[in-house]
């Protein structure tokens, strides 16, 4: 076993509570070798080399960004089991999963051994463990990923405000089976998972091991409706909106003429024209959960 830390997690709160964390995990009889992470990116690195290595669970101390740079890592090696101690900003991967956000409760959830097999998403080349959020999700990740002091759906929104009044509805494509759509779009959001930005609900239907991905796509809208979907998100009734579309797939294709913000489980990135292909793998990543989270979301 090998346990990735990542010390800029929650914006550098782990780094500088680490010892009293580690303390704790001490405590509970939780106390592998551990690493911490140098770089973005760096868990990526981290989790092939200790799959190299003949390392069979790689746990991860951080939030969704370095679970899913860890998962890629993990699924570029070959692979290998997945441990998760939630200490990040939006914890959206540990809900997901059903991993409990206590330190001491998700240390015991790993020390248990049961596991589950989770969906990931493929974007691209790329795969990502809980939500994709392209347009003025990604747009606001950008900015939300520069607030320290208030995290989770406060921090979310408050990052939204600025971009809200700023944000230009590009035309894009989108295809999934019978479904079409060209037009302008405000999001995209493509989900294993229920939750995004510390518990923004945009895919209430979501189940992140039914071997199929779920989206929401909402249509170009103003500033006063885009803050009017924000807040139905919260609520979960965002898709039940005009000009909101949900979506169930295994393959979905994306094509754009310009370059189009996004983020990949809270990792700020962009895609770039011609577009990009969204498909689920099925069962891919096997994970340290509690045996059921049916109905925990």
């Amino acid at each position: 076993m090998l346990l990735v830390v990542n010390p800029a997690a929650a914006g550098g709160r782990l780094g500088r509570q680490w010892p009293r964390m580690h303390a704790r995990l001490r405590a509970v009889g939780f106390d592998p070798p551990f690493v911490f992470t140098e770089a973005p990116g760096h868990a990526t690195q981290l989790a092939a080399e200790a799959v190299k290595l003949g390392e069979t669970l790689v746990v991860v101390a951080g939030g969704d960004g370095t679970f899913c740079e860890a998962v890629q890592g993990l699924h570029d090696a070959g692979g290998a089991v997945l441990g998760l101690l939630p200490v990040g900003t939006g914890n959206d991967v540990a809900r997901t999963v059903g991993v409990p956000l206590n330190l001491e409760d998700a240390a015991q959830v790993i020390t248990a051994g049961a596991t589950r097999r989770f969906d990931l998403i493929r974007a691209g080349d790329r795969v990502v463990l809980n939500a994709i959020g392209i347009g003025l999700l990604g747009a606001i990740n950008v900015n939300s990923t520069r607030i320290k002091i208030v995290r989770g759906i406060a921090g979310y929104l408050a990052a939204a405000v600025g971009t809200l009044f700023s944000y230009d509805c590009p035309e894009i494509a989108l295809s999934t089976g019978p479904f079409k759509y060209r037009g302008r779009m405000t999001i995209l959001a493509i989900h294993s998972g229920v939750t995004t930005g510390g518990g923004f609900r945009l895919t209430p239907a979501a189940l992140p091991d039914d071997g199929a991905l779920d989206a929401l796509l909402v249509e170009a809208t103003g500033v006063p409706t885009r803050l009017a979907r924000l807040v139905a998100a919260v609520q979960g009734t965002v898709a039940k909106k005009p000009g909101c579309h949900e979506l169930r797939f295994t393959r979905l294709e994306l094509e754009t003429a310009v370059r189009l913000p996004c983020h990949f489980d809270g990792n700020a990135s962009h895609i770039e024209p011609p577009g990009m292909t969204f498909q689920v793998l099925a069962g891919a990543q096997e994970i340290l959960a509690p045996p059921s989270i049916r109905g925990s979301n």
